[in-house]
Protein backbone atom coordinates (compact mmCIF):
# COMPACT_ATOMS: atom_id res chain seq x y z
CA UNK A 1 0.00 0.00 0.00
CA UNK A 2 2.92 2.42 0.96
CA UNK A 3 4.10 2.47 -2.86
CA UNK A 4 1.03 2.73 -4.13
CA UNK A 5 0.27 6.02 -2.48
CA UNK A 6 3.95 7.01 -3.64
CA UNK A 7 3.26 6.01 -7.11
CA UNK A 8 -0.26 7.86 -7.38
CA UNK A 9 1.35 11.06 -5.72
CA UNK A 10 4.60 10.86 -7.57
CA UNK A 11 2.62 10.45 -10.81
CA UNK A 12 0.37 13.89 -9.98
CA UNK A 13 3.20 15.94 -9.13
CA UNK A 14 5.02 14.79 -12.32
CA UNK A 15 2.24 14.85 -14.35
CA UNK A 16 1.64 18.69 -13.04
CA UNK A 17 5.01 19.90 -13.55
CA UNK A 18 4.78 18.06 -17.12
CA UNK A 19 1.69 19.85 -18.24
CA UNK A 20 3.62 22.96 -16.95
CA UNK A 21 6.05 22.84 -20.26
CA UNK A 22 2.70 22.46 -22.41
CA UNK A 23 0.75 25.52 -20.75
CA UNK A 24 3.62 28.63 -21.16
CA UNK A 25 2.26 31.43 -22.49
CA UNK A 26 4.34 33.37 -25.18
CA UNK A 27 1.88 36.35 -25.95
CA UNK A 28 1.16 38.86 -23.26
CA UNK A 29 1.10 42.27 -22.68
CA UNK A 30 4.36 43.34 -21.34
CA UNK A 31 3.46 47.08 -20.75
CA UNK A 32 5.93 49.04 -17.93
CA UNK A 33 4.20 48.11 -15.15
CA UNK A 34 4.69 48.08 -11.05
CA UNK A 35 4.63 44.24 -10.62
CA UNK A 36 3.11 42.53 -7.37
CA UNK A 37 6.36 40.99 -5.90
CA UNK A 38 9.19 42.34 -7.94
CA UNK A 39 10.65 44.09 -10.05
CA UNK A 40 13.17 43.69 -13.12
CA UNK A 41 11.28 41.23 -14.88
CA UNK A 42 12.93 39.79 -17.68
CA UNK A 43 9.87 37.07 -18.75
CA UNK A 44 6.32 37.32 -19.50
CA UNK A 45 3.65 39.85 -18.11
CA UNK A 46 0.48 39.66 -17.37
CA UNK A 47 -1.29 42.06 -15.93
CA UNK A 48 -4.85 41.77 -14.27
CA UNK A 49 -6.40 45.06 -13.47
CA UNK A 50 -6.96 46.38 -10.36
CA UNK A 51 -4.49 43.99 -9.37
CA UNK A 52 -1.66 44.50 -10.59
CA UNK A 53 0.89 42.62 -13.23
CA UNK A 54 2.41 39.24 -12.68
CA UNK A 55 5.67 38.24 -14.37
CA UNK A 56 7.34 34.94 -14.78
CA UNK A 57 11.35 36.47 -14.48
CA UNK A 58 13.04 37.73 -11.82
CA UNK A 59 12.96 36.07 -8.81
CA UNK A 60 10.22 33.73 -9.47
CA UNK A 61 12.54 32.12 -12.07
CA UNK A 62 15.17 29.58 -10.81
CA UNK A 63 16.90 26.85 -13.02
CA UNK A 64 16.61 23.94 -10.25
CA UNK A 65 13.60 25.46 -7.68
CA UNK A 66 11.08 27.07 -9.90
CA UNK A 67 12.37 25.74 -13.63
CA UNK A 68 8.95 26.07 -15.63
CA UNK A 69 7.17 29.31 -14.60
CA UNK A 70 3.90 30.04 -16.36
CA UNK A 71 1.69 33.37 -16.37
CA UNK A 72 -1.65 33.16 -14.05
CA UNK A 73 -4.99 32.48 -15.38
CA UNK A 74 -7.55 35.59 -15.66
CA UNK A 75 -9.55 36.52 -12.56
CA UNK A 76 -12.25 35.31 -14.58
CA UNK A 77 -11.49 31.36 -14.61
CA UNK A 78 -9.73 31.09 -10.79
CA UNK A 79 -13.05 32.63 -10.08
CA UNK A 80 -11.92 33.06 -6.22
CA UNK A 81 -15.18 33.33 -3.85
CA UNK A 82 -15.52 34.06 -0.03
CA UNK A 83 -17.51 32.89 2.06
CA UNK A 84 -18.58 34.29 5.19
CA UNK A 85 -20.03 32.56 8.54
CA UNK A 86 -20.67 34.26 11.52
CA UNK A 87 -22.75 32.83 15.10
CA UNK A 88 -25.54 34.71 13.26
CA UNK A 89 -25.16 32.20 10.26
CA UNK A 90 -22.88 29.59 10.82
CA UNK A 91 -24.27 26.76 8.58
CA UNK A 92 -25.49 28.73 5.85
CA UNK A 93 -22.72 31.01 4.16
CA UNK A 94 -23.24 34.54 2.96
CA UNK A 95 -21.25 34.80 -0.13
CA UNK A 96 -18.69 38.76 -0.25
CA UNK A 97 -17.63 40.36 -2.71
CA UNK A 98 -14.14 42.83 -3.09
CA UNK A 99 -16.30 44.67 -5.85
CA UNK A 100 -19.35 45.09 -4.01
CA UNK A 101 -19.85 47.04 -1.36
CA UNK A 102 -23.84 46.60 -0.54
CA UNK A 103 -23.38 42.68 -0.92
CA UNK A 104 -20.48 43.45 2.44
CA UNK A 105 -22.70 45.94 3.79
CA UNK A 106 -25.75 43.95 3.57
CA UNK A 107 -23.93 40.33 5.22
CA UNK A 108 -23.50 39.87 8.91
CA UNK A 109 -19.71 41.01 9.11
CA UNK A 110 -19.48 42.51 12.45
CA UNK A 111 -16.22 45.09 11.55
CA UNK A 112 -16.26 44.97 15.98
CA UNK A 113 -14.85 41.18 15.64
CA UNK A 114 -11.91 39.60 14.66
CA UNK A 115 -11.43 37.83 10.94
CA UNK A 116 -10.43 34.64 10.21
CA UNK A 117 -9.76 33.72 6.44
CA UNK A 118 -9.29 29.99 5.54
CA UNK A 119 -7.45 29.18 2.48
CA UNK A 120 -7.20 25.75 0.98
CA UNK A 121 -4.09 24.44 -1.23
CA UNK A 122 -3.86 22.27 -4.35
CA UNK A 123 -6.78 20.13 -5.78
CA UNK A 124 -8.89 21.03 -2.71
CA UNK A 125 -11.89 23.14 -2.30
CA UNK A 126 -15.11 24.04 0.47
CA UNK A 127 -16.81 20.83 -0.52
CA UNK A 128 -13.96 18.33 -0.82
CA UNK A 129 -11.99 19.86 2.27
CA UNK A 130 -14.50 19.28 4.94
CA UNK A 131 -11.65 20.83 7.12
CA UNK A 132 -12.51 24.24 6.33
CA UNK A 133 -16.03 23.76 7.38
CA UNK A 134 -14.65 21.61 10.91
CA UNK A 135 -12.01 24.64 11.32
CA UNK A 136 -14.74 27.37 10.96
CA UNK A 137 -17.13 25.53 13.21
CA UNK A 138 -14.35 25.68 16.06
CA UNK A 139 -13.91 28.59 15.67
CA UNK A 140 -17.33 29.67 15.89
CA UNK A 141 -17.09 27.62 19.18
CA UNK A 142 -14.07 29.75 20.65
CA UNK A 143 -15.28 33.39 20.06
CA UNK A 144 -17.28 35.03 17.98
CA UNK A 145 -15.66 35.90 14.61
CA UNK A 146 -16.38 36.79 11.11
CA UNK A 147 -14.77 33.36 9.33
CA UNK A 148 -14.52 33.65 5.68
CA UNK A 149 -13.41 30.73 3.81
CA UNK A 150 -11.64 31.53 0.47
CA UNK A 151 -12.76 29.18 -2.03
CA UNK A 152 -10.39 29.36 -5.30
CA UNK A 153 -10.05 25.63 -6.75
CA UNK A 154 -10.96 27.71 -10.03
CA UNK A 155 -7.45 27.94 -10.26
CA UNK A 156 -6.12 24.99 -8.19
CA UNK A 157 -5.56 22.08 -10.15
CA UNK A 158 -3.72 20.34 -12.59
CA UNK A 159 -1.16 21.30 -13.53
CA UNK A 160 0.59 22.22 -10.63
CA UNK A 161 3.04 24.76 -12.45
CA UNK A 162 -0.20 26.40 -12.78
CA UNK A 163 -1.45 26.04 -9.77
CA UNK A 164 1.31 27.79 -8.07
CA UNK A 165 1.13 31.09 -10.68
CA UNK A 166 -2.88 31.24 -9.72
CA UNK A 167 -1.56 31.57 -5.79
CA UNK A 168 -0.27 34.88 -6.42
CA UNK A 169 -3.63 35.94 -8.16
CA UNK A 170 -5.37 34.89 -5.27
CA UNK A 171 -3.35 36.11 -2.33
CA UNK A 172 -4.35 39.65 -4.30
CA UNK A 173 -7.87 39.34 -4.25
CA UNK A 174 -7.70 38.71 -0.66
CA UNK A 175 -5.89 41.47 0.12
CA UNK A 176 -8.08 43.70 -2.13
CA UNK A 177 -10.91 42.45 0.19
CA UNK A 178 -8.98 43.27 3.18
CA UNK A 179 -8.51 46.68 1.95
CA UNK A 180 -12.07 47.14 0.63
CA UNK A 181 -13.49 46.11 4.29
CA UNK A 182 -11.24 48.43 5.82
CA UNK A 183 -12.22 51.22 3.61
CA UNK A 184 -16.04 50.22 4.08
CA UNK A 185 -16.53 49.35 7.33
CA UNK A 186 -13.08 50.48 9.21
CA UNK A 187 -11.90 46.69 9.71
CA UNK A 188 -8.30 47.17 11.62
CA UNK A 189 -5.60 44.91 8.99
CA UNK A 190 -4.40 43.58 12.71
CA UNK A 191 -7.39 41.56 13.41
CA UNK A 192 -7.47 40.14 10.58
CA UNK A 193 -5.90 36.33 10.37
CA UNK A 194 -5.37 34.44 7.28
CA UNK A 195 -4.45 30.44 7.48
CA UNK A 196 -3.40 28.80 4.69
CA UNK A 197 -2.46 24.85 4.14
CA UNK A 198 -0.05 23.95 1.61
CA UNK A 199 -0.20 26.55 -1.01
CA UNK A 200 -2.68 28.47 0.99
CA UNK A 201 0.18 29.17 3.03
CA UNK A 202 1.48 31.21 -0.03
CA UNK A 203 -1.31 32.31 -1.15
CA UNK A 204 -1.95 34.18 2.58
CA UNK A 205 2.26 35.16 2.00
CA UNK A 206 1.00 36.83 -0.99
CA UNK A 207 -1.66 38.78 0.12
CA UNK A 208 0.08 39.85 3.23
CA UNK A 209 3.13 41.61 1.28
CA UNK A 210 0.43 43.95 -0.26
CA UNK A 211 -1.04 44.99 3.26
CA UNK A 212 0.84 47.34 5.37
CA UNK A 213 -0.40 45.45 9.18
CA UNK A 214 -2.01 42.34 8.37
CA UNK A 215 -1.94 40.89 11.93
CA UNK A 216 -1.25 37.54 11.77
CA UNK A 217 -0.75 34.23 9.04
CA UNK A 218 -0.70 31.04 9.75
CA UNK A 219 0.89 28.01 7.24
CA UNK A 220 -0.37 25.04 7.66
CA UNK A 221 2.40 22.64 6.43
CA UNK A 222 3.33 24.98 3.42
CA UNK A 223 3.97 23.58 0.37
CA UNK A 224 7.72 22.56 -0.77
CA UNK A 225 7.69 22.15 -4.77
CA UNK A 226 8.58 25.74 -6.59
CA UNK A 227 8.91 27.86 -2.98
CA UNK A 228 11.49 25.81 -1.27
CA UNK A 229 14.87 27.56 -1.20
CA UNK A 230 12.98 30.47 -3.12
CA UNK A 231 13.64 34.20 -2.38
CA UNK A 232 11.22 35.69 0.53
CA UNK A 233 9.12 37.94 -2.59
CA UNK A 234 8.05 34.27 -4.01
CA UNK A 235 7.25 32.25 -0.22
CA UNK A 236 5.60 33.18 2.85
CA UNK A 237 8.24 34.40 4.83
CA UNK A 238 7.81 36.90 8.71
CA UNK A 239 7.50 40.26 7.07
CA UNK A 240 4.05 38.95 5.47
CA UNK A 241 2.27 39.48 8.64
CA UNK A 242 2.77 41.29 12.09
CA UNK A 243 2.83 38.01 13.50
CA UNK A 244 3.71 34.21 11.22
CA UNK A 245 3.94 31.09 12.70
CA UNK A 246 3.92 27.63 10.33
CA UNK A 247 3.14 24.30 11.37
CA UNK A 248 5.64 21.26 9.35
CA UNK A 249 4.36 18.22 9.09
CA UNK A 250 5.63 16.78 6.39
CA UNK A 251 8.88 18.12 5.93
CA UNK A 252 10.83 15.35 4.03
CA UNK A 253 12.03 16.39 0.95
CA UNK A 254 10.02 16.30 -2.27
CA UNK A 255 12.42 13.37 -4.24
CA UNK A 256 11.06 10.74 -1.15
CA UNK A 257 7.43 12.41 -1.54
CA UNK A 258 7.26 14.88 1.15
CA UNK A 259 4.81 17.89 0.82
CA UNK A 260 5.68 20.13 2.86
CA UNK A 261 8.59 22.50 3.56
CA UNK A 262 11.52 22.05 5.52
CA UNK A 263 12.79 25.68 5.48
CA UNK A 264 11.61 28.25 8.38
CA UNK A 265 8.78 30.58 6.95
CA UNK A 266 7.92 32.45 9.93
CA UNK A 267 8.40 33.99 13.47
CA UNK A 268 7.59 30.77 14.62
CA UNK A 269 8.01 27.14 13.04
CA UNK A 270 6.46 24.52 14.86
CA UNK A 271 8.24 21.18 14.09
CA UNK A 272 5.88 18.50 15.87
CA UNK A 273 7.63 15.25 15.96
CA UNK A 274 10.76 16.46 13.84
CA UNK A 275 7.78 17.38 10.69
CA UNK A 276 7.81 14.48 9.21
CA UNK A 277 6.51 10.88 9.66
CA UNK A 278 3.62 11.75 12.04
CA UNK A 279 2.22 9.28 14.18
CA UNK A 280 -0.92 7.26 13.34
CA UNK A 281 -0.86 8.11 9.68
CA UNK A 282 0.32 4.60 9.12
CA UNK A 283 -2.55 3.00 10.63
CA UNK A 284 -5.16 5.64 9.99
CA UNK A 285 -5.14 5.46 6.25
CA UNK A 286 -7.05 2.76 5.65
CA UNK A 287 -9.20 3.16 9.06
CA UNK A 288 -10.26 6.76 7.93
CA UNK A 289 -11.90 5.24 4.71
CA UNK A 290 -14.50 3.85 7.35
CA UNK A 291 -14.46 6.35 9.59
CA UNK A 292 -14.25 9.74 7.44
CA UNK A 293 -15.86 8.44 4.20
CA UNK A 294 -14.37 7.76 0.98
CA UNK A 295 -13.50 11.36 -0.02
CA UNK A 296 -11.73 12.45 3.33
CA UNK A 297 -10.26 8.70 3.46
CA UNK A 298 -8.79 9.27 -0.12
CA UNK A 299 -7.32 12.49 1.15
CA UNK A 300 -5.77 10.89 4.43
CA UNK A 301 -4.56 7.84 2.48
CA UNK A 302 -2.48 9.98 -0.24
CA UNK A 303 -1.53 12.90 2.08
CA UNK A 304 -1.44 12.08 5.81
CA UNK A 305 1.68 13.70 7.25
CA UNK A 306 0.03 16.82 5.01
CA UNK A 307 -2.69 17.21 6.36
CA UNK A 308 -1.88 16.32 9.74
CA UNK A 309 -1.00 19.94 10.44
CA UNK A 310 -4.51 20.73 9.88
CA UNK A 311 -5.32 18.41 12.80
CA UNK A 312 -3.02 19.99 14.83
CA UNK A 313 -4.45 23.49 14.34
CA UNK A 314 -8.12 22.51 14.26
CA UNK A 315 -7.93 20.75 18.41
CA UNK A 316 -5.77 23.42 19.11
CA UNK A 317 -8.16 25.76 19.43
CA UNK A 318 -10.80 24.52 21.81
CA UNK A 319 -8.95 21.95 23.53
CA UNK A 320 -7.78 22.43 27.17
CA UNK A 321 -3.95 20.74 26.43
CA UNK A 322 -1.72 23.19 25.23
CA UNK A 323 1.02 21.79 23.02
CA UNK A 324 4.39 23.60 23.74
CA UNK A 325 6.65 23.42 21.54
CA UNK A 326 10.76 24.08 23.00
CA UNK A 327 13.42 25.76 20.77
CA UNK A 328 16.01 23.06 20.69
CA UNK A 329 19.44 22.75 18.26
CA UNK A 330 18.14 19.37 16.41
CA UNK A 331 15.07 16.73 17.15
CA UNK A 332 17.58 14.31 19.17
CA UNK A 333 18.41 16.54 21.78
CA UNK A 334 15.33 17.58 22.66
CA UNK A 335 13.79 13.81 22.73
CA UNK A 336 16.37 13.36 25.62
CA UNK A 337 15.58 15.84 27.62
CA UNK A 338 17.88 18.58 27.18
CA UNK A 339 15.58 21.23 25.76
CA UNK A 340 12.72 21.71 28.33
CA UNK A 341 13.50 24.67 29.78
CA UNK A 342 11.11 28.07 28.54
CA UNK A 343 13.93 30.50 29.99
CA UNK A 344 13.24 33.45 32.29
CA UNK A 345 11.79 35.75 30.17
CA UNK A 346 9.60 32.72 27.93
CA UNK A 347 11.56 32.99 24.43
CA UNK A 348 12.68 29.68 24.43
CA UNK A 349 9.06 28.28 24.14
CA UNK A 350 5.87 28.69 21.94
CA UNK A 351 2.07 27.27 22.30
CA UNK A 352 1.73 25.52 18.93
CA UNK A 353 -1.92 26.82 16.87
CA UNK A 354 -4.13 29.47 18.11
CA UNK A 355 -2.17 30.10 20.62
CA UNK A 356 0.78 30.80 18.99
CA UNK A 357 0.66 34.81 18.76
CA UNK A 358 1.56 34.54 22.39
CA UNK A 359 4.68 34.98 21.17
CA UNK A 360 4.55 38.03 19.08
CA UNK A 361 6.37 39.80 21.87
CA UNK A 362 9.23 38.05 21.84
CA UNK A 363 9.53 37.53 17.48
CA UNK A 364 12.68 38.08 15.75
CA UNK A 365 12.59 39.30 12.03
CA UNK A 366 16.26 37.49 11.66
CA UNK A 367 16.28 34.61 13.33
CA UNK A 368 14.58 31.49 12.72
CA UNK A 369 13.11 29.69 15.42
CA UNK A 370 12.32 25.87 15.18
CA UNK A 371 10.11 24.49 18.08
CA UNK A 372 9.82 20.82 18.61
CA UNK A 373 7.00 18.83 20.46
CA UNK A 374 5.26 15.27 20.00
CA UNK A 375 2.22 14.79 19.18
CA UNK A 376 -0.27 11.42 19.79
CA UNK A 377 -1.77 9.53 16.63
CA UNK A 378 -5.51 10.64 17.18
CA UNK A 379 -7.22 13.31 18.15
CA UNK A 380 -7.22 15.36 19.90
CA UNK A 381 -2.82 14.99 19.16
CA UNK A 382 -1.68 16.94 22.36
CA UNK A 383 0.67 15.06 24.64
CA UNK A 384 1.52 16.16 27.90
CA UNK A 385 5.62 16.45 28.58
CA UNK A 386 7.76 15.66 31.68
CA UNK A 387 11.32 16.35 31.44
CA UNK A 388 12.61 13.80 34.23
CA UNK A 389 16.07 13.64 36.06
CA UNK A 390 16.94 10.61 37.92
CA UNK A 391 20.08 11.12 40.42
CA UNK A 392 22.36 8.13 41.85
CA UNK A 393 23.72 7.94 45.03
CA UNK A 394 27.18 6.25 45.38
CA UNK A 395 27.57 4.47 48.40
CA UNK A 396 30.92 2.69 48.54
CA UNK A 397 28.95 -0.63 48.35
CA UNK A 398 27.63 0.62 44.76
CA UNK A 399 28.27 -1.12 41.52
CA UNK A 400 27.69 0.06 38.20
CA UNK A 401 24.48 -1.28 36.66
CA UNK A 402 23.02 -1.80 33.10
CA UNK A 403 19.11 -2.00 32.27
CA UNK A 404 16.27 0.37 31.98
CA UNK A 405 14.40 2.80 33.94
CA UNK A 406 10.81 3.12 34.52
CA UNK A 407 8.50 5.81 36.95
CA UNK A 408 4.75 5.74 37.74
CA UNK A 409 3.30 9.04 38.45
CA UNK A 410 0.05 9.60 40.33
CA UNK A 411 -2.08 13.02 39.95
CA UNK A 412 -5.01 14.51 40.86
CA UNK A 413 -6.67 13.14 38.16
CA UNK A 414 -5.01 9.87 37.06
CA UNK A 415 -2.28 7.56 37.30
CA UNK A 416 0.42 7.20 34.51
CA UNK A 417 3.54 4.66 33.53
CA UNK A 418 6.40 5.47 31.95
CA UNK A 419 9.15 3.80 30.13
CA UNK A 420 11.98 5.93 30.96
CA UNK A 421 14.52 4.03 29.22
CA UNK A 422 13.99 2.83 25.70
CA UNK A 423 17.21 1.46 24.67
CA UNK A 424 19.50 -0.53 27.72
CA UNK A 425 21.78 1.81 29.47
CA UNK A 426 25.07 1.70 31.20
CA UNK A 427 24.11 3.40 34.95
CA UNK A 428 26.66 5.51 37.12
CA UNK A 429 26.18 5.39 40.38
CA UNK A 430 26.76 9.23 41.29
CA UNK A 431 25.20 9.94 37.78
CA UNK A 432 22.53 12.32 36.89
CA UNK A 433 20.71 11.24 34.12
CA UNK A 434 18.03 13.36 32.20
CA UNK A 435 14.79 12.20 30.06
CA UNK A 436 11.99 13.45 28.14
CA UNK A 437 8.46 11.67 28.33
CA UNK A 438 4.90 11.69 27.13
CA UNK A 439 1.25 10.55 27.70
CA UNK A 440 -1.71 11.67 26.79
CA UNK A 441 -3.39 11.52 29.48
CA UNK A 442 -4.21 14.29 31.91
CA UNK A 443 -3.09 13.37 35.39
CA UNK A 444 -3.28 16.87 37.15
CA UNK A 445 -0.51 17.83 39.76
CA UNK A 446 2.00 14.88 40.54
CA UNK A 447 1.39 13.81 43.65
CA UNK A 448 3.40 10.85 44.17
CA UNK A 449 6.73 8.79 42.19
CA UNK A 450 7.31 5.27 42.33
CA UNK A 451 10.41 3.97 40.37
CA UNK A 452 11.44 0.90 39.45
CA UNK A 453 13.92 -0.76 37.08
CA UNK A 454 14.95 -3.67 34.78
CA UNK A 455 18.33 -5.44 34.50
CA UNK A 456 19.97 -6.33 31.80
CA UNK A 457 23.54 -8.60 31.55
CA UNK A 458 25.30 -9.53 28.90
CA UNK A 459 25.37 -12.89 27.58
CA UNK A 460 29.31 -12.67 27.03
CA UNK A 461 29.99 -12.04 30.41
CA UNK A 462 29.21 -14.37 33.22
CA UNK A 463 29.99 -11.58 35.89
CA UNK A 464 26.85 -9.87 34.96
CA UNK A 465 24.56 -12.80 34.86
CA UNK A 466 22.22 -12.53 37.82
CA UNK A 467 23.08 -16.35 39.01
CA UNK A 468 26.51 -15.09 40.00
CA UNK A 469 25.92 -11.29 41.43
CA UNK A 470 22.89 -9.05 43.08
CA UNK A 471 21.88 -6.01 41.13
CA UNK A 472 20.75 -3.28 42.21
CA UNK A 473 20.81 0.52 42.25
CA UNK A 474 20.91 3.53 44.89
CA UNK A 475 18.57 6.07 43.85
CA UNK A 476 18.99 9.96 45.44
CA UNK A 477 16.20 11.46 44.14
CA UNK A 478 14.01 12.02 41.03
CA UNK A 479 12.76 15.41 39.74
CA UNK A 480 9.61 15.39 37.63
CA UNK A 481 8.89 18.61 35.45
CA UNK A 482 5.76 19.17 33.75
CA UNK A 483 6.06 20.70 30.12
CA UNK A 484 2.72 21.89 29.07
CA UNK A 485 2.70 25.45 30.57
CA UNK A 486 5.31 28.10 29.73
CA UNK A 487 4.96 30.90 32.72
CA UNK A 488 8.02 29.91 35.18
CA UNK A 489 5.50 30.71 38.16
CA UNK A 490 3.18 28.04 36.86
CA UNK A 491 6.11 25.58 35.78
CA UNK A 492 7.98 25.90 39.55
CA UNK A 493 4.52 25.11 41.04
CA UNK A 494 3.92 22.27 39.45
CA UNK A 495 7.89 20.44 39.85
CA UNK A 496 8.08 17.96 42.34
CA UNK A 497 11.31 16.37 43.79
CA UNK A 498 10.80 12.99 45.43
CA UNK A 499 13.37 10.78 47.22
CA UNK A 500 13.70 8.13 49.78
CA UNK A 501 16.65 6.77 52.19
CA UNK A 502 19.24 6.61 49.05
CA UNK A 503 21.28 3.94 51.35
CA UNK A 504 18.63 1.86 50.86
CA UNK A 505 18.97 -0.65 47.85
CA UNK A 506 16.51 -0.45 44.98
CA UNK A 507 16.50 -4.15 43.37
CA UNK A 508 15.30 -4.76 39.82
CA UNK A 509 11.67 -5.21 39.57
CA UNK A 510 10.83 -3.81 42.88
CA UNK A 511 8.20 -1.12 42.76
CA UNK A 512 9.49 1.99 45.26
CA UNK A 513 7.46 4.48 46.47
CA UNK A 514 9.66 8.05 46.67
CA UNK A 515 7.80 10.78 48.62
CA UNK A 516 7.29 14.05 47.66
CA UNK A 517 8.50 17.07 50.07
CA UNK A 518 11.10 19.33 50.93
CA UNK A 519 13.46 16.45 52.72
CA UNK A 520 14.78 15.80 49.69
Amino acid sequence: MAWSKKMFVALILWLGIYLGRTSCRTTFSKHHVLLDNSTNFRGNVKCLGELGCFGTGGDFYHPIFRPLNVLPDDREVINVRFYLYTRKSPKDYEELSNSDESKVRESNFDPAHKTKFIVHGWIDNQLFGYWMRDMKDEFLLHDDYNVIIVDWSGGNGLPYTQATSNTRVVGAEIALLITRLQEWLHVRQEDCHILGHSLGSHVAGYAGERLEKLGRITGLDPAEPYFQHMPSTVRLDPSDATFVDAIHTDSTTILLLGLGMSQEVGHVDFFPNNGKNQPGCKTSKLISFITDGLVEGTRRFVACNHQRAVDFFHYSVNHKCAPVGYLCANWEIFLNGHCAECGSDGSRCAILGIRADEYKPLKNHTEPKKFYLKTSGSAPFCLYHYQVFVKLYKPSKSRDERGKLWIALEGSEGKVDLKLSDDVEEFYHGARYTYMVTTDKDIGEVLKVTFWWEYSSTIYNPLTWILFRKPRLYVENIQVNPMNAIDNKIRQEMRVLACKDPNEAIYPATKTAMPIGDHC
